[in-house]
């Protein structure tokens, strides 16, 4: 049987245990200070549309990004945020212009050719995709019955390419939709539609009207907005809709001239769904196919709202940081958006012409982004220029320099315990040995942190990251944004 540890020994097993994760904090806090920071590329646009030199622009400083970031920036495509963002969620335009109408009409008769042809697979991508535009579209101001009839009929038809691609249950789930949009008395009948898709629509009708209904409680940042679900006006926020048949819901908030982005929420039977709209947010969100922008009238609409639109769009991506890049009336302005301060850490302007990019100006973004590398003007760091940090500046060289400090001393502290050789009982002997080995990892750790703030301080002046930098008002400065409102934090429905 092993002889159990003398009561001094374990006790300064847990002291050293301790003194050791004490210790090890520096280090966690260099490496936190060295992961990498996430961030979101934003399209800044004045008006309905983005200036064309916008995405130029963006282009040109994801390239340098890519190129000059060195591991620090991790840069999340925007395709893949406007997929994100559009899981639950559709555009609403803000008018049903011809050529809008003539591309929903495009897009509706491209998914029927394929079915004609019983391509079943591209029916379904063709006509998933159309059903998305008219969904959208007849939220929209001006959506009159006649576009109803044509987006029942395309959710008829990607019900019966489901059904051709024996996939009952998908056709069964849009045919959810069509009772949650039309009503269970809805135009799919044979005279339009194959016998076998018109008595699976009849089925998940009846289903609909025998199982328990669902509700839906919305609230909203700024409360009091109207609740609209498929076009009709179901009363303000806060407020919890009853009676609904199990299946998704298209549902869009309306405050005065502020409209929120159309939501959809899927009901199931005996269950409350959950949605919260900041409306203001989306009233200035923009998703346009694979790109995500903010809109505003004009620069001041831009600096009144970035900072508080760009934090709820950051929650939402879950990034780090939002960079909001754009060119309003001849000038390219820069925002770079601390998500979790909700602050704006840097900004910059810089007027550009009207033809082709400039590199000084995406040099001017870059230096904004990453504050370091480019003087203000997108030229070399010149002597003094106050966008380069002193090594001694540098957070994870304190934090390991700190933990050095302390542990060399509570190794100085024990050291004499190397000396005793004459001891005359056991807790004695016991005491010198606990201290030689406190002294022994002490003086150990103390030296590797030593090593790590000296490699932070050699890092930090090699590179010389201008952490802080602040935008400095110069001939092209655009005024300190004003900050507005930060909205709530706001989630989705479950099952989305």
């Amino acid at each position: 049987m092993l002889a159990r540890p003398p009561r001094v020994m374990r006790h300064n097993r847990w002291l050293v245990s301790m003194m050791l994760v004490a210790m090890a904090l520096p280090v966690q806090v260099a490496l936190a200070d060295e992961a990498e920071r996430t961030l979101a590329l934003v399209e800044l646009r004045a008006g309905d549309d983005a200036n064309p030199l916008t995405a130029d622009y963006l282009q040109e400083v994801l390239v340098g990004l890519q190129k000059e970031a060195h591991g620090d920036v991790m840069v999340v495509p925007m395709q893949k945020s406007a997929e994100k963002l559009r899981r639950d969620r559709d555009q609403v335009p803000n008018a049903l212009t011809e050529e809008r109408r003539s591309g929903l009409a495009a897009a509706r008769k491209q998914g029927i050719n394929f079915l004609d042809n019983a391509d079943a697979v591209n029916a379904i991508k063709a006509l998933q995709s159309a059903e998305a535009k008219y969904r959208a579209a007849i939220a929209a101001p001006g959506a009159e019955d006649k576009l109803r009839k044509e987006y029942l009929d395309v959710l008829a038809q990607l019900a019966t390419a489901h059904v051709i691609a024996k996939d009952k249950d998908a056709a069964a789930e849009v045919f959810r939709t069509v009772v949650t949009a039309f009503g269970a008395k809805a135009n799919v009948t044979d005279d339009n539609y194959r016998p076998d898709v018109v008595e699976l629509f009849r089925k998940v009708a009846k289903e609909a009207s025998t199982q328990p209904k669902g509700q839906v409680e919305v609230t909203s940042d700024p409360p009091g907005a109207h609740v609209l679900i498929n076009g009709i006006d179901r009363g303000v926020t806060p407020a919890t809709i009853t009676d609904l048949a199990p299946g998704i819901y298209a549902i869009r908030l309306q405050a005065g001239p502020a409209s929120s982005m159309l939501h959809r929420v899927k009901v199931v039977g005996g269950n409350k769904a959950k949605l919260a709209v900041g409306v203001e947010y989306e009233r200035h969100l923009v998703l346009d196919d694979a790109r995500v922008g903010l809109g505003y009238p004009d620069f001041d609409g831009a600096q009144k709202r970035v900072l508080s639109d760009s934090v709820a769009l950051g929650h939402e991506l879950g990034v780090a940081s939002i960079a909001a890049v754009g060119v309003m009336d001849g000038t390219l302005y820069t925002w770079l958006i601390d998500v979790g301060q909700a602050r704006i850490e840097r900004s910059s302007s810089f007027k550009v012409p009207g033809i082709g990019t400039s590199p000084r100006a995406v040099a001017k973004v870059l230096n904004t982004l990453l504050g370091e590398r480019k003087g203000a003007d997108g030229t070399e760091p010149v002597e003094g220029d106050k966008s380069k940090a002193a090594w001694y500046q540098s957070v994870p060289g304190i934090a390991c320099g700190v933990g050095a400090l302390v542990a060399l001393g509570v190794g100085a502290a024990y050291a004499s315990n190397f000396t005793v050789t004459e001891v005359h009982t056991q807790a004695e002997k016991d005491k010198a040995e606990s201290g030689r080995v406190i002294a022994g990892v002490s003086l150990g750790v103390g030296a590797l942190l030593a090593g790590a703030a000296a490699f932070f301080f050699w890092r930090a002046g090699q590179a010389s990251p201008a952490a802080n930098a602040q935008f400095t008002p110069g001939q092209d400065a655009m005024p300190p944004p004003q900050l507005g409102f930060v909205p709530t934090v706001f989630t989705t429905a479950p099952g989305h």
